[in-house]
């Protein structure tokens, strides 16, 4: 297998994850790393030089000059070695156990036993990190791990092994990969989503399974929570226009609840007070349950703000997407 990382700027996180790499339980012969690097300039590249991996697996890094994820995926695939059979999603802000590889290959020999050569892609269960550097990152920790701020992709709460078509840092099958073309580069975010979507179109199969764990950092600041929000909005509905059948009831339910509070506020202004005092105690309710699980008392206010954030950031570039074309400027 190869574990294929993108990576912009990635300093305060990218030592620990390859040291996680080093750590592995599996021979070193039966994985390669491939980090591919969108023109960091905080120190990322000199960690990445001066890396020479403890366990002696393969390790390569290679210049992205496109920096979008889809390029650095596609561009690994050209380096990939000729007995590299399935290929491992990760980023340069996630950590793994030391039995991550290997638990992904007992979970994947489990799932072709299920459905033979049909098995494409397997996810995993994202965790938030152990413990949050910030404060600010606590909340958006908590504020993902709630099921208002969830959702059912990256961040979806399963105890099971199942079937999805959002699988988070998935085990892809290499052939299936070369089979569709590879990532589409016109998505520099949901690029794993529109490539789910052609593989399940291609007749394969994906499941995911909460055996694979990763933790990933989340946003240390609100300014880049929002624009967290704004981003996967805005790539959810240039999703949407390719792939009409990916929608679901929850990512449009902010939406509702607005228009619901204006038709009020136009017709029966006394009412509006309903939906904002419902929306109010949700919030408020999963701050209290954020504060108990984690005992930080800031959580009680910090994670109903990001929430707000969250849905109103996500709602409003996908808006954007929908009303209007591509942006100006090039996301990366």
């Amino acid at each position: 297998m190869a574990v294929v990382i993108p990576v912009l700027n990635e300093v305060e996180h990218i030592g620990a994850l390859l040291a996680d790499l080093d750590a592995q339980d599996l021979p070193a012969s039966a994985f390669d790393v491939i980090v591919l690097d969108g023109g960091s300039d905080d120190g990322t590249k000199d960690i990445l030089e001066d890396h020479t991996p403890s366990s002696g697996h393969g390790f390569l890094v290679v210049e992205n000059p496109n920096k979008t994820v889809p390029h650095a995926r596609n561009l690994a695939m050209h380096h990939l070695a000729d007995d590299v059979e399935l290929l491992i999603e990760l980023i340069g802000h996630v950590r793994i156990s030391s039995d991550h590889l290997s638990t992904r290959r007992k979970a994947w020999a489990s799932g072709l036993q299920r459905h033979g050569d049909r098995l494409v892609a397997m996810g995993v269960r994202v965790l938030g990190p152990e413990r949050s550097r910030t404060t600010v990152e606590g909340w958006v920790d908590g504020a993902l791990r709630s099921r208002f701020g969830r959702g059912g992709g990256q961040f979806a709460e399963f105890a099971t092994p199942g079937l999805t078509k959002v699988p988070a840092f998935a085990t892809h099958r290499r052939q299936a990969i070369e089979d569709v073309g590879g990532w589409n580069p016109e998505f520099a975010t949901s690029q794993d989503s529109d490539l789910s979507m052609r593989l399940l179109v291609d007749d394969g199969v994906i499941e995911r399974d909460p055996a694979m764990t990763v933790r990933m950092h989340r946003r240390e600041t609100l300014r880049g929570h929002w624009r967290m929000a704004v981003r996967y909005g805005y790539w959810r509905g240039r999703l949407l226009r390719s792939h009409p059948g990916r929608a679901g009831p929850r990512e449009f339910a902010p939406l509702f609840g607005a228009l619901l509070c204006a038709v009020l506020f136009a017709t029966v202004p006394s009412m509006v007070v309903v939906p904002v005092g419902a929306y109010i105690a949700v919030l408020l309710g999963a701050g209290l349950a954020s504060t108990f699980v984690v005992r930080r008392a800031t959580q009680v206010f910090g994670v109903p703000l990001c929430l707000i954030m969250l849905h109103s950031g996500f709602s409003l570039g996908l808006l954007r997407s929908l009303m209007f074309g591509p942006p100006k400027k090039r996301d990366r």
